[in-house]
């Protein structure tokens, strides 16, 4: 799909212009715009991924009134493309969030700079759309009821994955001598984790893979546990080496401690 561009410009020929330039780089560029009015009219009706925005426009509403609703209310990118050279314009503009700020060259428009602008811009919004996406927190796991070799037997109408909130979750491990304890069948290439009623859950994963999907309150203490370090589950410290959760005494392996007391001391005084 080509993108789509909406020029905001008061006059007819500069449009006209950067039209012409952008159409051959296969935009679909919308119709002659020159006040904010009318561009809000057409971003309304269809919401453009990119808006080339003049500062001095046909109306009483300036480019910087429009790029203050582009950046507050629409989340659109938006590049200045105007005749003030100021530096009183520029630092008012700054104040927009624009992407780019590009001075004209009258009679003629610097194709190049305009075209690397505004491939610079898309694939910026673009990379911070995703990076968004990417950043929203899960809110918990899905945890295997019971090993896969034992589920595929289940019926139809059996549940086989339960969903768990994070923070309902005292620790992950795959401590062979925790199954014993609640007399549970021991199988590699899984780990499990125990909520705060008590019930234990299955992935089939590792410790390692896990780490960097959990909140940042959960922590790696040993080879075998990740725990929660919030006061539901974090019962507190046993000198330097001992930590209890969910009344489960822990040892902090060596290799893990100058990482432990880094995210402990980020949540608590001591």
């Amino acid at each position: 799909m080509n993108e789509h561009i909406l020029i905001v410009e008061d006059e007819a020929i500069l449009y006209r212009r950067m039209k012409k330039i952008l159409t051959k780089e296969g935009f679909d560029i919308a119709s002659y715009t020159p006040s904010v009015a009318e561009a809000l009219e057409k971003i309304n009706l269809k919401k453009p991924d990119l808006v080339l925005l003049d500062i001095k426009l046909q109306g009483e509403a300036s480019g910087i009134d429009l790029g203050k609703i582009l950046y507050n209310e629409f989340n659109i990118p938006f590049i200045y493309v105007t005749d003030y050279d100021s530096d009183m314009f520029f630092a008012r503009a700054l104040e927009t969030h624009h992407e780019q700020y590009l001075v004209k060259t009258k009679p003629r428009i610097n194709a190049g700079e305009l075209k690397r602008a505004i491939y610079t811009a898309l694939k910026r919004h673009q990379n911070k759309t995703e990076k968004t996406q990417n950043d929203i927190q899960k809110l918990g796991i899905s945890g295997l009821v019971n090993y896969l070799d034992i589920i595929k037997n289940f019926s139809s109408n059996d549940l086989t994955r339960k969903m768990v909130l994070f923070e309902d979750i005292a620790f992950f491990t795959s401590d062979i001598k925790f199954l014993m304890a609640y007399n549970k069948e021991f199988r590699k290439n899984y780990i499990w984790f125990i909520t705060q009623d008590n019930q234990i859950y299955y992935l089939k994963t590792s410790l390692k893979k896990l780490t960097d999907k959990l909140p940042p309150y959960f922590v790696r203490v040993n080879d075998a546990y990740i725990v929660n370090l919030s006061p539901k589950f974090f019962d507190g410290r046993i000198n330097n080496h001992k930590i209890s959760v969910n009344n489960e005494i822990i040892t902090i392996g060596e290799a893990y401690k100058d990482n432990f007391n880094k995210i402990f001391n980020r949540y608590y005084y001591s």
